[in-house]
């Protein structure tokens, strides 16, 4: 006869296992890395089209509905692409309208978030905007390296194969 304790491990077992060899046999058939279980990367998403990976910095202007109209949407985005290409970086500026009063402007790089800052302070996140997109691109960089590294090893075992 088999024991409860037995049955129970079984069913905690299959019920753990089941969902990810579905899922790595649908990413076996599609060849879609958001079906990988535990592998999705932003390299295999962007290198299936999922995911842009463009534009590093990308400055979100807030402009309240109340807000005064002291400046357009084309100076803001003038002053800020300005203050960007003086330190050679690029820079995408996207804008919200927001409830209140407030301008505000926010950096996101990859994914990191730097603010909000009001209009009247936003030259105070250019720099940090910057040094986090240098941490960015270092880091896909040594991503890069590792990839080529792991390409030159030999894997002809079944579980490296499966992994792959």
């Amino acid at each position: 006869m088999v024991r409860k304790d037995t049955i129970v491990i079984g069913l905690i077992t299959v019920f753990i296992v089941t969902p990810a060899v579905l899922a790595l046999t649908a990413y076996f058939i599609t060849k879609n890395p958001s079906l990988r279980p535990l592998g999705i990367t932003v390299d295999r998403l962007s290198e299936a089209g999922q995911l842009e990976n463009n534009g590093l910095i990308i400055a979100v202007v807030d402009i309240g509905s109340e807000s005064r109209k002291a400046s357009s949407k084309t100076q803001y985005e003038a002053a800020i692409e300005k203050a960007f290409n003086q330190l050679n970086a690029e820079v995408r500026v996207k804008f919200r309208t927001i409830p209140g009063s407030n301008v505000n402007v926010t950096y996101l790089v990859g994914e990191s978030r730097i603010g909000p800052f009001p209009a009247s302070r936003a030259s105070e996140g250019i720099l940090p905007a910057i040094e986090a997109e240098k941490m960015v691109v270092a880091h896909r960089k040594a991503t890069v390296k590792e990839q080529e590294r792991r390409a030159t090893v030999r894997r002809d075992g079944f579980w490296d194969w499966v992994f792959d």
